[in-house]
């Protein structure tokens, strides 16, 4: 760790970690740094855990009051990766309580333990994991909704990297053109639920073309 720090002072680079995604993960950390107070408080000791260090930490599934208070103060970010989660029986990430901290979240796919880089299959899963959480073990924090994961998997993310993930002026122009006419529905549709039938039908068939700051990639 203090060699991996070494190396980010000096190039100046972001880290991207996991923190706290199982039980078992937390108790390894915790045998490795008898002395850290809290998964993120080890990251924090070799100074990469937000602050003067831009940090990404995927997960956060079973995260305390002490270390979500240490990511809110050190401007950590959190990248959501719920099919992977649940693939791995990690849990579900209480997403909204990171919302409602104003701690910055974005949507992630984590292949390693998910099946898709598709942000549509991530965008269901978030939702549908969110239920289940309210349902089954904490109905204090209400499922997320399809506008909540569709800021998540555009400005919620976009926002470590700058200016992205909006049309808002001033931002680039980055942007996923779709085409739904493959979704057939016998009555019309307003703009929100053609959407959310993407995000649950849909899938790589319905882009139809990329734009990366403003120059189209597909």
């Amino acid at each position: 760790m203090e060699l991996l720090h070494g190396i980010q002072k000096e190039s100046g680079l972001p880290v991207q970690s996991h923190l706290s995604e199982n039980q078992e993960e937390i108790a390894w950390v915790q045998r490795l740094c008898p002395w850290s107070k809290f998964y993120g408080d080890a990251y924090e000791h070799f100074g990469m855990f937000g602050g003067a260090c831009r940090t990404i930490m995927a997960h956060c599934v079973h995260s305390g009051e002490e270390e979500i208070q240490r990511m809110k103060a050190n401007g950590v970010f959190i990248a959501h990766c719920p099919e992977s989660n649940t693939n791995l029986s990690s849990g579900v990430a209480p997403v909204r309580r990171y919302l409602e901290e104003q701690i910055p979240v974005g949507l992630g796919s984590d292949v390693a333990g998910g099946s898709t880089e598709n942000m549509f299959v991530a965008m269901r899963h978030a939702i549908q994991d969110s239920k289940l959480r309210w349902r089954l073990t904490d109905q204090t924090l209400k499922p997320l909704t399809l506008e909540e994961v569709f800021y998540l998997a555009t400005k919620g993310g976009g926002s470590f990297f700058g200016q992205v993930g909006s049309f808002e002026p001033g931002y680039e122009l980055d942007a996923v053109v779709l085409d739904d006419a493959r979704l057939e529905h016998p009555q019309p549709l307003s703009i929100r639920q053609r959407l959310e039938r993407i995000v649950y039908l849909g899938d790589e068939r319905e882009v139809l073309s990329k734009y990366a700051a403003g120059q189209r990639i597909l």
